[in-house]
């Protein structure tokens, strides 16, 4: 238990964003998003004078975790976050655009079996040319973000 309180306090040293004077260095966080590529499954259908085409919103934009809270009670770990996730088309796409979907998490964790017991992830703003129809979306953007979450807790109580 002690080895995995000292992992989770690491991970929490890990997870914090870093502070360089003018350079916007990923955290922890963020690069573990980054690496879900939450974005590549992502399809919309875009209608333009009659024509409708399917446009991939597939490519990773950027990533800026906000906020993030932790708190240990005994064996359990709670963790809430709040951060933005940008998504866009190719460069190579016929319609250009792409969407931000800023989104608040909520997690539980069992820290003697390194599982979420509670997860929650809820979009609450969206922007860009294809932020009207993100909420469409919101199950497949979760459950990349969720499938992040899991892997990184597991890696935190690894040995």
């Amino acid at each position: 238990m002690q080895k995995r309180l000292g992992l989770l306090a690491a991970g929490v040293f890990f997870l914090q964003p870093s502070c360089i004077a003018n350079a916007q260095v990923p955290n922890a966080l963020e690069r573990a998003i980054e690496d879900a590529q939450p974005c590549r499954s992502l399809k919309t259908k875009v209608s333009s004078f009659g024509i409708s085409v399917e446009v991939g919103v597939d490519k990773l934009d950027s990533v800026k975790i906000e906020n993030l809270q932790l708190s240990v009670n005994g064996n359990t770990a709670e963790a809430s976050a709040r951060g933005t996730l940008a998504c866009k088309t190719s460069d190579e796409a016929l319609v250009k655009g792409g969407f931000s979907a800023t989104a608040e998490v909520r997690l539980k964790v069992d820290l003697t079996t390194c599982k979420m017991t509670e997860t929650s992830i809820e979009i609450v703003k969206t922007g860009g040319r294809f932020g009207d129809i993100v909420k469409g979306l919101e199950t497949e953007i979760s459950g990349a973000l969720r499938r992040s979450l899991e892997r990184n807790v597991a890696k935190l109580c690894e040995k």
